[in-house]
Parts: structure tokens; sequence; C-alpha cells
């Protein structure tokens, strides 16, 4: 890629900071820009290149960056942890392709990347996974892939590139079909229609629009072959054209969604299940959440419980500053048993405080305070809340080195030779770990991990009894047995999104809960209860309200006919170590599995099922190193950079960049048109853009946005403007889809200039690595 000295970017592995002149001031000099609500500002300065050498951040830390003489970046110097430690370094070399050769993490452990003559990467060389090598095919896509347990992968494509199956070294194949194979219907050419893996196999139908109609997801266990379906309808006039307006979900509870004015949600009801357990009963219709109301910026910050009334009004709301943050929200109803929590923040975005009041009767607030202190490379150091007490240690490369629960103190021991963890003195039980050569956690001292050539988590036995995973083709873990008993939570089912919207029987596949989402904030739980003996079973649900946090973690949930606490978690610690309550008002236990944003609890393990991988709340850390390496952050086992307080993974991968795209882009222009959902990372075409797929304009058309995959590597600044650029590009031509580029390609730019601030400073919260 060329590059003017005004435009210099730099091909690095990780997220690194350049200059980008239509944002910033002249490139010779200092530039600041002012956040609304603190008096805070980040300043730059530049070399005479036009690359940013420093940056001083709105509490004074200081970042030092160096480039070579052709403009790539050599290394970036970051703010020492505590006054008395030495600055991190990270150290690049590069090719004379400009490829990447090493990265050189603080604590001095080199990563090293070969590339053939095409400029392909064909080994990688990690200090946590071992050595990687790959094959490509002349049209440049991968064609095996050799890891370091020895496990390898063929990949094979059809004439369109899309790629057709992926073979491995043991366990069943997994195979994608298109077009609807033989005499398909028109409506799926182009489309996904099946696939095929270990856990069975998955088939989709479009609607005449190309939008999913139904997918139907068949698992196999235990002996038994489960078919679980979810359908869709999509609005046909007003406001609601192609928006989701109804979701049938296994059960046969149905969930409908109508939108205002605006384009926006703004109810949410439930038709329930027929009383024989098959079918939807669209006689009778629950309300979920009524009245939503959005911010000025574009989030929800607002509304009603279906079982609000005047004289006992029940609602949800959020109340946000200048700068777009959460500053407020209650947990459960303030009036009564719940709590209305107060954010603190710093001038740097980092949570300092919750502090709740209440003003319900016997409801003593004042013990679910808690206050965070942070470390200057933002890593949680201390918590202090409900009586609990912790306290954190971290090496030069974010590993936890010690840790404090309740004033006694436990030590992690890492491998002198990479970033996995060795061993930890407690809390209980101590560990003594194992890894295999591609470092997933195999031994803890008390449960065995197995791994399948894929390199998921297959299995965790503890004794006796052993626990057993299944995923589709997908990457979504769909079922997870212990032993031979049914599992009422046994088996998952997902939305397009990616979201978990179901626990079902692994025996049955009778639903055990079912979850609803406004956008990605889970607002509802359906429980599926049987009120009489067979053979005269009547089947009703249960609807309970959902709250959640500023992240998005539920942390509430209260029964719909009277608001009694049925479970809740907003007093845990930061890590999520502590569990919650699920028996807080002595209704009888409430099983909620959800966690933090993209996890799920395995009561097996212990573990948070995080999509991708799977995280330790013990350590703070995954048990597996990031499939992504290098490109979710400088240490592959890190969870959020040490900082659960104010940034989420929903993968498992660290990738926000896009997410804060799409949010900011929804702040400053409500009614935006983005498409059927939001945007997926997947176009690979040769350049940094993406298309949106506007029905008419192409021939796969399915009404997403489709972003290239290149921004899913780390990006320096000008490739975050890019991102967000070309967002604002891309449903700019779903909202005026005749408007020509001399009329999308100004509009783009001038968003893009006006809410940079604002998604500089959220991109930066979410993001693991801010500089």
């Amino acid at each position: 890629m060329k590059h003017s000295p005004a435009k210099r970017t730099v091909a690095a592995v990780m997220t690194l900071v350049t200059a980008y002149s239509p944002l910033f001031a002249s490139l010779n000099s200092s530039a600041a820009y002012a956040q609304a609500t603190q008096n805070t500002s980040y300043s730059y300065l530049y070399d005479a290149n036009g690359n940013v050498k420093q940056i001083t951040d709105p509490l004074g830390r200081v970042t030092n960056l160096s480039f070579d003489t052709l403009g790539r970046i050599k290394q970036q110097l970051q703010p020492a942890p505590v006054a008395t430690a030495t600055r991190p370094a990270v150290d690049y070399t590069f090719d004379l392709l400009d490829q990447p050769v090493t990265v050189s993490d603080p604590r001095a452990l080199v990563t090293k990347y070969g590339h053939d003559g095409l400029g392909n990467a064909v080994s990688l060389s990690s200090p946590d996974t071992g050595g990687t090598t790959r094959t490509f095919d002349l049209a440049g896509a991968v064609a095996t892939s050799k890891d370091a347990r020895g496990e390898i992968t063929i990949y094979q494509y059809d004439a369109l590139g899309r790629i057709k199956s992926e073979s491995y070294g043991t366990g069943t194949a997994t195979v994608f079909e298109y077009d609807g194979g033989t005499g398909g219907a028109p409506n799926t050419v182009g489309k996904l229609t099946k696939i095929t893996d270990e856990s069975g196999f998955t088939v989709y139908s479009y609607t005449d629009l190309g939008q999913v109609a139904s997918k139907t997801q068949t698992v196999t266990g235990g002996g038994k072959s489960l078919a679980q379906v979810v359908s869709y309808a999509y609005g046909t006039e007003g406001t609601s054209t192609g928006k989701l307006t109804a979701m049938t979900y296994p059960s046969g509870n149905r969930v409908n969604y109508r939108y205002d004015d605006a384009g926006r949600v703004s109810m949410i009801t439930v038709n329930p299940v027929n009383t024989n357990g098959t079918g939807t009963n669209l006689s009778v219709e629950y309300a979920l959440l009524t009245n939503v109301e959005y911010a000025a910026h574009g989030p929800v910050q607002a509304w009603k419980w279906g079982n609000s009334t005047d004289a006992s009004p029940s609602g949800y709301s959020r109340a946000f500053d200048l700068d777009g943050r959460v500053i407020r929200y209650n947990l459960g109803n303030p009036a009564s048993t719940g709590v209305m929590r107060t954010v603190e923040w710093d001038a740097a975005s980092r949570i300092k405080a919750y502090t709740h009041v209440s003003t319900g009767e016997g409801t003593n607030a004042a013990v679910l305070n808690q206050r965070f202190e942070y470390d200057d490379l933002d890593r949680l150091t201390s918590f202090i809340g409900n009586g609990a007490t912790q306290s954190f240690s971290y090496d030069a490369n974010g590993n936890r080195t010690a840790a404090t629960f309740g004033g006694t103190g436990y030590t992690n021991t890492i491998a002198a030779s990479s970033n996995r963890l060795e061993a930890t003195t407690g809390p209980t039980p101590a560990k003594t770990n194992t890894h295999d050569l591609a470092g997933n956690l195999t031994n803890d001292g008390t449960i065995v991990y197995a791994y399948s050539a894929r390199g998921r988590m297959s299995s965790a036995t503890i004794g006796a009894v052993k626990t057993s995973y299944l995923y589709n083709g997908m990457g979504q873990r769909v079922r997870q047995v212990a032993g031979t008993q049914a599992n009422a939570a046994g088996l998952l089912m997902y939305d397009e999104a990616g979201h978990i919207i179901g626990e079902y029987n692994s025996s049955t596949g009778k639903a055990s809960k079912e979850f609803i989402y406004l956008g990605d904030m889970p607002v509802g739980v359906l429980e599926q209860v049987v009120t009489s003996t067979a053979p005269n079973q009547v089947h009703a649900m249960n609807m309970y309200y959902l709250y959640v946090d500023h992240l998005n973690t539920p942390r509430f949930i209260t029964r719909s006919p009277d608001g009694k606490v049925a479970w809740r978690w907003d007093s845990t610690d930061p890590f999520g170590l502590l569990p919650p309550n699920d028996n807080p008002a002595g209704l009888g236990v409430f099983t909620m599995n959800l966690r933090m944003p993209g996890q799920y609890f395995d009561k097996n393990t212990n573990l948070f099922y995080n999509y991708y991988r799977d995280y330790d709340p013990q350590t703070g850390r995954y048990v597996e190193s990031d499939p992504i390496g290098l490109r979710g952050g400088i240490n592959t086992y890190g969870y959020v950079g040490g900082n659960p307080v104010s940034r989420i993974d929903p993968l498992g991968l660290e990738q926000c960049d896009i997410d804060a795209a799409r949010v900011t882009a929804k702040r400053y222009l409500p009614n935006l048109n983005v498409g059927a959902g939001p945007p997926k990372a997947d176009y690979a075409g040769g350049g940094w853009w993406g298309e949106a797929q506007i029905i008419g304009r192409q021939p796969h058309y399915d009404g997403y946005i489709h972003m290239t995959i290149k921004f899913l590597e780390p990006l320096d600044l000008a490739m975050q403007a890019r991102v967000l650029e070309n967002y604002y590009h891309e449903a700019g031509h779903f909202t005026w889809p005749d408007a020509g580029h001399e009329t999308i390609y100004p509009y783009a730019r001038a968003n893009l200039e006006r809410s940079w601030k604002d998604f500089k400073a959220l991109r930066d919260k979410l993001c693991k690595c801010k500089k």
C-alpha cells in the first residue's frame, strides 16, 4: 500500500498511532481535542514525516512511538504502570516488503512471522502457541494449516472462492453448502443454506428479499438427534419495512418487535406457546416492555416494563453524560427492593466508583457501593465493595502475578518463556497447570481438559465425570452435557447476531429458559413450566424482567407479575468470581447462566464459555491463547487488558473498532439505515472498504453491511478513521440507495470529522489496546 507523507499509515501487527491529517491540526505541531463533560484532552506530537511520536492522555501519561527511515513503527514505549517501574516497550521489525518479521513484547518474548514471495503468511512462531505453518492455493486462499500439536486442517473452496469444507486429522469435517443445493429456490442463490459439522447440521431458509427466514439446528449426541427451529418475520410497510418484526423461538414462544416513527424499536411483546406445548398461541399477547425512549445521540435510555401502571410504575432507565458515558441506571425498582446506581468516571474514562441509593423500605443500598483503582496502564489494581476486598499485581505484559482476596494473598507463576500460567496458590483450589503445545490448558490439578483437532475444548473431566462439548460450523457451542445424564440446559441456540437465545433439555429438546434482546441488551427471560402431570400436561410461560449494567451484563431479575426479585448479581467482584444470589427473596432457586457480554456460565468447570474461548474468573484470564494471535492484544491470554469494569470481549477475540463505529454512527444519526443488523467483517475484497448489499445492487443481497476482514486487524489511527468513514459510507447507501458516490463520499467524510472525538473515546473504552 502506497501512502503520501500527509496520510502515512503503518502496517504493524499491533494497534499503532499514526497521523491522519484531515482530523488533526498541522502535522509538524501538537494537536489536541477536548471531551465534553470533563476538562480532558489528548495531545499529539509529530515527527518531520508526519508520524505521531508522542501521545499525552488526559491524566498526563505519555506514550512514545519511534519509526525507522521508511516510516514503519520500530518501538512503542508505554507509560510506566507505577512510578517505580520500567516503561514497557513493544518492538517491531519488518522485511523489505513492509511485512512484520518480529514482535517483541514487554517481557522480551518474541513472536516471529514468515512470508513467501507472494506475501502470504506461511509461518508463525509464538511463545504462547508454538509453531504454526500454512500453505496457500493459486488464488491466495489458505489451503492447509498445521498447528503446534501437529493437527492439520485442509480447506477447500468452490469456484466462487467460498469456503466449501474444512477437514481435520480427526473428527467430523465441516461442510458448507450454498444456493440451496440442486434445484434450490431463487432466493437461496448466493446464500449459505446448510452446514454439516461435528454437532449435526444447520439448515437456513430465506425470504424473497434474501433475509434469513428460518434456521433449523439439528444436534446429535447421546444417541439422539434433536432439531431446534427459530424463524423470523420482517416488516413490509412503514418504518418497520425490512426490519425484524417477529422471532419465533424453538419453544413456540414468539417475540414481537414494534417500531416508532423513526424506525426504532418502541415495544416488545410475547405470544406464549400453546398450553399443549406445541405451536404459538397468537390469541394471547403479553407486553415485555413498552414506551422505549432514546437519547439524543442514539442509544436506548428508558422503557416501561409490561407490569407498569400509573399507580405503581416500573421500568428501566439510563442517564448519559455529554461524553456519551452511562452515569446512572437502576437495578430493580429503587422504590422497593432495587437500587439506583451512579457511575463515577475519571478523566481517562476509567470507572472510579459505583454508589447506590434506594427509597425502598428496609433496603440498605450503601452496602453495594464499590470503589476501583488502576495502574497507569489501566489495569485494575484494587476493588473494595460489600465487605469484599481484592487487589492485583501484574508483570510488564499484563499477566496477573499476585492477588489478594479478603486479606489473603496468593501468587501466580508465569512461565519464563511464554505468557502461560504455570501455577497459582489460590484461592481454593490452588492450581498446577499443564498446557499442550498450542498453549491450551490441559490440566489444572483438578480438571483434565481435552481439545479437538479444531482447537476447541471438547471435554472437561473431574474424577469420573466427563463433560462433553460440541460446536457447530459457526464456532458456537451447541451442546454441553456431563456424563450420560440429561441436562436441562444442555443444548444452546443462537440468533443471527450470535446471542444465546435459549437453553434446551439435551434429552427432550424442551425449552428451559429463553432470552430476549433489545439490540445487544438482554432484557427478558422466558421460563417454560409444566403445571400438571402427564398425560394432561399444561404448558405455561413465566416472564422475567432483566436489568443490565452499563456493559449490558445481567445484574438483576424480577418476576413480571409482582416485581419480586428472582436473581441478582449486583454485588459481585469485577472479574466475576463471586457467584450470583440465585434466591434473594426466598422464591426458589432461579438459574441464570448469562454472564458478562458474550459469556455463559459452565457449572461443570466454573469457567465462562466466551464464544471462541473459555474465561476463568478466578485468574481473570483465558485458558486458551487467542486464536487471532497478537491481533487481539500483546498478551494472548489476557482478558480486556485487566479492566473488566469498563471493557468487554463478547467473542473472546477483542475486536471492537467496528462495534465502536456502529454505536457512534447511530448516536449521531439515529435514523441511519444500517441494513438488517450489525455489520459483518467478512468482506475479502482487495481494499480497505466493504459493501452494502442492497436489493437490486448486489446479486447476493442479504441486507447487511459487509466490511473488509482487514478491519479485524489491529488498526492505527488512520485505519480507525477509515473504519468509521467506511461505516458511514455503506450505511449511506442503505439510507439513500439512489445516491451516487459524489454524494456519499463527502457525506461520510463530514460525519467522520464531526463524530471522530466521540468515536475515539468510545473505541478507547471498548478496546483492550488503547494506544
